[in-house]
């Protein structure tokens, strides 16, 4: 399995054992590697500012250099490899050869990963702190073009800073965001076709790190404020909710059963069955 780590090493350990397979060094790695099974690849990000591809035997594929530190996780579909850094641009690679397809400049940094639909790319953006602080979410085709980006009602700082990856209910986009700064935090439903509001529901604080999950005609994603909640994609209102000790930075998981995993700042990991 690969694991990056802020020793500024990307890892490949045996699965049975952990023992060391090969490594390579770089900036801090932030964001999650995305492994091509078929092509036996690993595609990582780190704070050096480059995309980096791998071969399961440690030979390197390609390196890429962005404008700024990549901590969003890579998407992949069959030709293309998706991500962002954290100045805002925005790249599609070609996934074999590394080359750039197309790149777009965006507003804020990119630190979630990218949502693939078949009806266009799905991502969203933000700051959490400092002067520029706030965020937006954004629909692309997949040539590049902007299709939409929404400030979520154009408030003082927009959608709040959001680094969660958009999950598509329908014809519904839901996010989550906030702001380190405030104990602020939404989770907003979107319109598909134009990026208007359809509706928003408070957190008691910062919802910007956990990605929402989909479960059926909801959504599932944590806050700082401890909760987890599932949230209708019709009106956004809360189904349920768990209230942990500490705050939920994590996305939540789920196994084919249909439990939910989420792991919260508070120590413990969370098990719950489903329905």
């Amino acid at each position: 399995f690969f694991i990056g780590t802020d020793d500024r090493n990307f890892y490949a350990l045996e699965q049975n054992t952990g023992n060391l397979l090969w490594k390579f060094s770089a900036g801090e790695f932030t964001g999650g590697a995305t492994v091509d099974q078929a092509a036996a690849v690993v595609y990582v990000g780190s704070g050096d500012k480059k995309l980096h591809a791998y071969f399961f035997n440690g030979t390197r594929r390609f390196v890429f250099e962005a404008t700024d530190q990549v901590c969003s996780t890579p998407a992949l579909d069959e030709t293309g490899v998706y991500f962002g850094d954290d100045r805002g641009m925005f790249f599609k690679l070609d996934r074999a050869t590394g080359r750039r397809g197309w790149s777009v400049a965006l507003p804020h940094g990119i630190r979630a990963p990218a949502r693939l639909d078949p009806d266009g790319i799905f991502l969203s953006i933000g700051e959490p702190d400092g002067p520029n602080r706030g965020g937006e979410v954004v629909r692309l085709s997949y040539d590049g073009t902007v299709q939409w980006q929404s400030d979520c009602g154009g408030g003082k700082h927009k959608c709040l800073s959001c680094w969660t990856s958009p999950a598509v209910v329908g014809d519904v986009v839901m996010v989550g965001c906030g702001l380190d700064t405030e104990s602020k935090g939404f989770i907003w439903g979107l319109d598909k076709d134009d990026g208007s509001v359809r509706w928003k529901t408070k957190a008691q604080n910062d919802c910007q790190t956990s990605s929402p999950v989909v479960v059926g005609n909801a959504a599932l994603l944590g806050c700082t404020d401890g909760r987890m909640y599932a949230v209708s994609a019709k009106d956004g209102s809360a189904l349920w909710t768990i209230k942990t000790n500490k705050g939920i930075w994590a996305t939540p998981a789920l196994d084919e059963e249909g439990t939910v995993y989420i792991g919260s700042h508070d120590g413990y990991l969370y098990a719950l069955a489903s329905a």
